[in-house]
């Protein structure tokens, strides 16, 4: 298994991973691998308005390789408060 990235997210209830394409990744200015997590959602058919619906607790980008996953950075959504028209 090649190295990939994902995003995992995690529910009260499940887990869901999605998938990064190489071509979805992105360096930042301080020189670290970074993915737009709405590029991803859009591609899954899916908004911010279905990760609250979810009661997402975390979304978590990760590294994988058929020896380890590595967190490149979380987004905790416990004190997150979302107001919606």
């Amino acid at each position: 298994m090649k190295k990939r990235f994902i995003y995992v997210i995690d529910t009260p209830t499940e887990s869901k991973e999605l998938l990064v394409r190489d071509d979805e990744l992105i360096e930042n200015a301080d020189g670290e691998i970074d993915c737009p997590l709405d590029i991803i959602l859009h591609r899954y058919h899916m908004e911010w308005d279905d990760l609250i619906k979810m009661n997402t607790a975390t979304v978590s980008l990760m590294q994988e390789d058929f020896r380890e996953r590595k967190m490149i950075r979380t987004i905790s959504f416990e004190n997150l408060y979302y107001f919606h028209d």
